[in-house]
């Protein structure tokens, strides 16, 4: 599985037009085959500051992510409306254990 963290900060005049862009760009990837899981957070200490959480199943579903249109359209609309360079990590993760499993770590 592929994990991405992205994080991104804007002001309050574009915050806005970040959240419908940022929560368009959610919705659409969700529906892509491999995803799973993709969404928009804001954190708690500053509202103008975001988290964009990403699950893939595998590297190849991310990779035909990067091709699709939504995400094209969002990255040319995403450089004016933040204040920072975004901060973006990717982690592959070999495997996961439940918290209602403790067992499982052992």
């Amino acid at each position: 599985m592929i994990v991405v963290v992205a994080r991104v900060a804007t002001d309050a005049a574009r915050r806005d037009e970040l959240v419908r862009v940022g929560n368009e760009l959610a919705r659409a990837s969700r529906a892509e085959e491999g995803c799973v899981r993709y969404a928009l957070f804001q954190a708690t200490e500053d509202e103008n500051a975001f988290v964009f959480v990403e699950e893939w199943e595998s590297q190849e579903a991310l990779d035909t992510h990067f091709g699709t249109p939504h995400l094209v359209q969002f990255m040319q609309a995403v450089p004016n409306l933040l204040v920072a360079t975004p901060e973006v990590k990717f982690h592959t993760v070999a495997s996961t254990v439940d918290l209602a499993d403790p067992g499982a770590n052992a």
